[in-house]
């Protein structure tokens, strides 16, 4: 697992470790409230006026699950109603031509929604787009992105336009920069042009150099932005198995920095910046819209199956009953199996668990483990002697999110998570520890020394 907290942290953490789960819980949270309110903000006729194609994908991607389906008559209401819209728009073309922008946000929508671009009601809205190039940078990469993510192969002359910004990073702005990754991002993954995922590198440097010290890339939207797109960089440096490695930015103050302006309503403002902070802090981002699973129906083909999630799925979870049958030889992470381990081998650590934010339940056990154990480990161990500690994890490419411990369950809609401490003695209730004893990393990358202290707080934020 990986703590899930709110958290002040200020330090810089290594990209190559997990994204802090503080931060990803702040992320989560403040999604929950922004999604909430974007809901309250629907009209009459079920649609956002000229955002609705905005407000769209913004429900679409920002859930954990889909938004749209056919048991959710609002959200069919709010697609159909998007679907007038883009009707009437093109029945208007000759009068007013829909920009290459609008018509990439339609094709984006439409896609997230599992309606095929390329075939809307007679029009081809992905072929009008690779014909009518945009001239501004940033709408061209925009329209790249929602070419390449409707399963299009996006043409030779229109990639090497995306090269000559990318070999040029200099020259352009932090939403460009961002743009063009996301759209190269896309366009990598087919493995026609596997052979331009260095060109990632360069332009993601100069992004991540464009951050403030305050963590922004200059305003929400420029922030949002770049945060999807440095977390898409990351994810292919990391795993292009070349030499170049993931960017160094500061994700963590880049996500506070969006958090910190959410107004007490869940908004950040007006519709179109609260559906941009959406997809920065969210679960899936612009680039995910490839991903989405119709079937097979909206995309001329799947080339997302060997890119890493950049977040925890929630499909591979261990059973309640996994921890407490562990065997005690049982070997974690490479460690020595504990049968009959020698006293020098060993560490003691305490585990405490709290139920409650005025503690409600509370439960301490000491746990014998090798050394270099993971927490982790421990906490299969103290599963195994007391059910009272049985839980249950997600397992993602990162290690185990713990999501219940005891019987409690996390519940995200009512701001119910599992914190985990490392504390300097064992836990008193009458006084809890601070948000700074929260450990910086999860229950697999902890590995636990003689004599500490452990509590998982089950608390509301």
């Amino acid at each position: 697992m990986l703590p899930r907290q709110l958290s002040e942290v200020k330090t810089s953490r290594a990209i190559t470790e997990p994204r802090p789960t503080a931060h990803l819980v702040a992320a989560d949270v403040s999604t929950h409230r922004a999604l909430e309110w974007l809901l309250r903000q629907r009209l009459d006729d079920w649609g956002w006026g000229s955002d609705t194609p905005r407000a769209v994908l913004a429900l679409q991607l920002g859930n954990t699950s889909n938004w749209f389906g056919p048991d959710n008559l609002e959200s069919q209401l709010s697609c159909k109603q998007m679907e007038l819209d883009v009707i009437l728009q093109l029945w208007r073309h000759h009068d007013s031509p829909m920009i290459p922008g609008r018509l990439a946000q339609y094709s984006l929508a439409l896609n997230a929604i599992c309606r095929d671009p390329r075939q809307f009601h007679g029009h081809d809205l992905i072929g009008s787009l690779q014909h009518h190039e945009a001239a501004l940078d940033f709408e061209f990469a925009f329209s790249s992105l929602a070419v390449c993510s409707s399963g299009t192969h996006v043409r030779k002359r229109q990639i090497r336009r995306l090269l000559d910004i990318a070999v040029m990073p200099g020259d352009h702005n932090a939403d460009t920069l961002s743009m063009v990754l996301l759209a190269l991002n896309c366009i990598v993954r087919d493995h026609r042009n596997r052979n331009l995922d260095h060109y990632v590198k360069k332009p993601s440097t100069r992004l991540a150099e464009a951050q403030h010290a305050d963590g922004s890339f200059g305003n929400l939207h420029s922030t949002a932005l770049a945060v999807q797109a440095l977390e898409v960089a990351d994810s292919e440096l990391s795993g292009n198995g070349g030499n170049s490695g993931p960017v160094h930015w500061n994700r963590s103050s880049a996500i506070n920095y969006l958090v910190s302006h959410q107004a007490p309503d869940g908004s950040f403002g007006d519709v179109f910046t609260t559906t941009e902070v959406i997809l920065g802090l969210g679960p899936r981002h612009l680039s995910s819209v490839r991903d989405l699973n119709c079937g097979g129906s909206n995309t001329a083909g799947t080339f997302a199956a060997s890119v890493a999630k950049l977040r925890p799925s929630v499909a591979a979870t261990h059973p309640p009953s996994a921890p407490g049958t562990a065997v005690s030889n049982v070997t974690v992470e490479g460690i020595t199996p504990r049968e009959n381990p020698k006293e020098e081998e060993t560490v003691i650590v305490t585990y405490t668990l709290w139920v409650g934010t005025n503690v409600t339940e509370n439960f301490t056990i000491n746990v014998i483990a090798e050394k270099n154990s993971s927490f982790y480990h421990v906490m299969q161990i103290a599963a195994e002697q007391d059910s009272r500690y049985l839980f249950e994890a997600t397992e993602w490419p990162n290690g185990h999110y713990v999501h219940t411990i005891a019987g409690h369950k996390e519940e995200p809609s009512h701001y119910h998570y599992w914190l985990l401490y490392q504390v300097p003695s064992l836990p008193d209730p009458a006084s809890p520890p601070g948000n700074n004893l929260i450990t910086p990393v999860g229950v697999d990358g902890l590995i636990v020394e003689d004599g500490d202290h452990y509590l998982f707080w089950y608390k509301k934020l």
